[in-house]
C-alpha cells in the first residue's frame, strides 16, 4: 500500500464532495480505490538566436489564465524562425490557472514576484521566470495580458492599452517607447475605440492609484533585473479570440521592430495565416502505466480497471497546451486516491477536448 502522509489525508477530507475520498485504512479494508499519478504540468519556453546580431526580446504569456489571447498570441511565436537578434517565449507561464480558465487558480500570480510563501503552489513557476530573466538577459521583456474594457474610453479600464511602470526608469525612455509603438499599431486598426493609448500606473509614485503593481512582473524586472519591460494588454471584450491574438501580434511586431528582432515568417504573414483550430480528439492520447503495464489510451475512452488499480500517466500527447484535467480535484495535486469511478477532461489550454473515464470493476 503506498503511503499516504496525514497532511496528505487532511487535504482529502475537506476536499469538496464531488468526489468521495477516504483514508489509506479504509481502502485497505474494502479494498475499492484507485490510486492516480499525474505528470508534470510543462513549463514551456523556447530560445532562437539568428545568425545575424539584434536585440534579445523575452516574450511572456499565461500569467492570467483567463487571458487568452495573451498566450495564444505567445504560443504563435513559439514556431517562428529568428533571423536576426535573439527570441526566448514562455507562453503559458501558469499553466495551472490556464486549465482552469481563472485568472489566478492560486491567487494572482502577478501579485507574487515581490514575494511568495514557499509552501504556494505558484512558487516553482515565479521562480522559473525570474531565473529565465536572469539567465537570458533580455533587453526587454514583453507580458502579454487581455484586459476588461477599453482603456481609451475608460481610463479605470485597461483593455487595449500598453502598460508602463514609469515615463521613465534608470535610463529606459519606456513612455517614449510606448507612444512610438501604438501610434504604429493604431494606424492599422479601424475601429476607432479599439485604439491603444499608453496606459501609465505611476507605479514608483508615492501616491500612485495602483501600489499593488509593486509586486508584479514588470517592476520586478525594472527594479531587480535592470530590464525594460512593458505590459501588452488587449480588451477581453474584443468580439473573438482571432481578434485578441492579431492585436498583441500587433504590438509585437512594433517592439520587435524599435528592439531590433527579425523573425521569419514575419508578422504580416502570420497576421494574414490566423485561423480558427478545431482539435479533433484523435490528436490526443495518454501514455499511461495501469498495474505496471504500459497503454496508450486514446481521448474519450472509457476504462474498466480492478479495484485497487495503481494508474499513473506517464505523458500526455497532443499539440502544446496540452494536459488532463482530473474533475473534482484540486489541479495542484499530482497524486490522489479516489474510490468512486472518475472522469478526467482532455484539454488544449481552456478548451475541452474530449474526457476519459475509469470505472472500477
Amino acid at each position: 500500500m503506498p503511503d499516504f502522509s496525514r497532511r496528505e489525508l487532511i487535504k482529502v477530507l475537506l476536499h469538496v464532495p464531488l468526489l468521495t475520498f477516504i483514508p489509506v485504512s479504509a481502502f485497505a479494508r474494502t479494498g475499492r480505490y484507485m490510486h492516480f499519478y499525474l505528470p508534470p504540468k510543462p513549463f514551456e519556453l523556447k530560445a532562437r538566436h539568428g545568425a545575424r546580431p539584434g536585440g534579445r526580446i523575452l516574450v511572456i504569456g499565461g500569467i492570467h489564465g483567463n487571458e487568452p489571447g495573451g498566450y495564444r498570441a505567445s504560443d504563435v511565436l513559439m514556431d517562428v524562425d529568428v533571423t536576426r537578434g535573439s527570441l526566448l517565449v514562455v507562453p503559458r507561464s501558469n499553466f495551472t490557472s490556464i486549465l482552469a480558465f481563472k485568472r489566478g487558480y492560486n491567487g494572482d500570480m502577478n501579485r507574487k514576484f515581490a514575494g511568495i510563501a514557499k509552501d504556494d503552489p505558484d512558487l516553482v513557476s515565479v521562480e522559473r521566470i525570474k531565473q529565465v530573466i536572469r539567465d537570458f538577459r533580455p533587453d526587454v521583456l514583453l507580458s502579454l495580458h487581455d484586459g476588461y474594457g477599453f482603456n481609451r474610453i475608460n481610463s479605470a479600464c485597461w483593455g487595449q492599452s500598453v502598460v508602463i511602470d514609469s515615463e521613465e526608469y534608470s535610463g529606459f525612455k519606456l513612455g517614449e517607447v510606448a507612444r512610438e509603438v501604438t501610434a504604429a499599431v493604431n494606424r492599422k486598426i479601424k475601429v476607432e475605440k479599439w485604439h491603444i493609448p499608453v496606459h501609465n500606473t505611476r507605479t514608483f509614485d508615492k501616491n500612485t492609484h495602483h501600489p499593488e503593481q509593486r509586486k508584479s512582473l514588470t517592476y520586478y524586472s525594472l527594479t531587480q533585473c535592470n530590464t525594460r519591460a512593458f505590459c501588452l494588454e488587449v480588451s477581453k471584450q474584443l468580439p473573438d479570440l482571432k481578434t485578441k491574438v492579431r492585436h498583441h501580434l500587433l504590438m509585437l511586431e512594433e517592439f520587435f521592430k524599435i528592439y531590433d528582432v527579425e523573425i521569419s515568417p514575419d508578422f504580416d504573414t502570420l497576421i494574414s495565416g490566423l485561423r480558427p483550430r478545431h482539435y479533433d480528439k484523435d490528436e490526443f492520447s495518454i501514455d499511461m502505466l495501469i498495474n505496471d503495464k504500459k497503454v496508450n489510451v486514446k481521448a474519450g475512452s472509457t476504462l474498466r480497471v480492478p479495484s485497487a488499480s495503481e494508474i499513473k500517466m506517464v505523458s500526455v500527447n497532443g499539440p502544446r497546451g496540452t494536459y488532463i484535467v482530473p474533475v473534482g480535484v484540486n489541479l495542484n495535486w499530482h497524486r490522489f486516491f479516489v474510490r468512486h469511478d472518475m472522469s478526467f477532461l482532455v484539454k488544449r489550454d481552456f478548451e475541452r477536448v474530449a474526457s476519459i473515464r475509469f470505472v472500477i470493476v
